[in-house]
Order: C-alpha cells, then structure tokens, then sequence
C-alpha cells in the first residue's frame, strides 16, 4: 500500500507539466483536410450508410460496382453544392443504412436500378452532411475536399474488401457471412433509427 502511494506521488509532478497532445500537426489546411477525412466515419448513421453500401456494392460484378460508385461520387458533389447544413439527416441516413443492408442481406447482386439509386441518394446525403460549418472560404474547401475524399476513397476500398474476399477465400460460408453481417448492421440502424425516433439518447 505504502509502495503503490509512492509511485502515484513520483508520477504527480510529471502530470502537472504535461502539455497538451496534438493528433497531428498543425499546419494550416491540413487540420481541415484531416478533419474532412474522418468526418464520414464520425457519427454511426454515416459509418453505417456507408458499411451498408459497401457491402451491397461488393456484391455485384465489378463492372457494374463501378456505376455504384460513379452514381456516389457524382450526388456527393451535388449534396455539397445544393445542401444546407440546417437540415436533420441522420434519421434519413439510417434508414438508407436499413434499406442498403437488407438488400445486401436478402437479395446480394440484384435489384441493379435500385442498388444504383440507393447509391446516389447515399452519395447526396454524405455530400450533405460535408458541408462544414461557416467560417473562411479556404479553409472550408480543405475540409469538403477532405470529406469528400474520404468518403469515395472509404467507398471503394469496402467495395474492394466485399469482392477480393471471397476470390481469396473460396469457402462457402464466406458470402453466407456477409449476409449476416449486412443483417446485423440493418437491425443496429433499425433500432438506432426507433430509438431516435422515440427521442432516446
């Protein structure tokens, strides 16, 4: 006992002159780069969106996974210039969320129209919700480019992961597994969604 107090009294001085810790530099843009970057993977209805997309797109050709992601990245830019950061988007994000897993659960590699709407209305959404918030012009730019970016190249890596997986392993329960995972994440957002309905934090 008299030992354990001894080390928190030794450790004591050197908290008190720690200084603050920096994730990165500070350089200017590049914090509003990096902010943008992550900024489609900071809240669960985005990061579900897109986990759902990805795995909806991963399951269909390869040629036709790229209208999935041509249609994404043209309504992204769209959501950036014709949104307004006034709007709530988070149920709506959910429930694209729901409707992409549970295709991608139910019915993997068809439905092709509506896969590639489902894919541009997710599109218009994230380019929505990278609208920063007012400040100045550069650097806001900075930040739409790097959540722009950041939301396509996140896209096409989940799209690459759903496909390369099963060429690599060739089990069949690999495709099973996506199913369900697709499931899990629909009845998560499901149940995000009633929750945000019912006004539960």
């Amino acid at each position: 006992m008299i030992r354990q107090t001894l080390k928190h009294m030794l450790w004591t001085p050197v908290l008190l002159v720690a200084n603050p810790a920096y994730a990165h530099a500070p350089v200017p843009g590049l914090k509003g780069f990096y902010v943008g970057l992550l900024h489609p993977y900071s809240t669960p209805p985005q990061a579900l969106m897109l986990l759902g997309l990805g795995l909806l797109i991963g399951s269909f050709a390869t040629s036709k996974g790229l209208l999935f992601l041509a249609s994404f990245c043209t309504l992204s830019l769209l959501g950036v210039f014709t949104g307004s950061t006034a709007w709530a988007l988070d149920s709506a994000l959910l429930v694209m969320a729901i409707t992409t897993c549970t295709l991608a659960a139910l019915i993997p590699g068809r439905a092709l129209p509506l896969g590639v709407l489902l894919s541009a209305v997710s599109g218009y959404l994230i380019g929505v919700m990278s609208i920063p918030d007012p400040g100045p012009l550069s650097d806001r730019l900075f930040t739409i480019t790097g959540a722009l970016f950041g939301a396509n190249i996140g896209l096409l890596y989940l799209w690459g992961a759903r496909n390369l997986i099963p060429a690599r392993f060739a089990y069949a329960w690999v495709p099973l597994a996506f199913r369900i995972t697709a499931a899990w994440l629909s009845a998560i957002a499901l149940l995000m969604l009633a929750l945000g309905i019912a006004g539960v934090e």
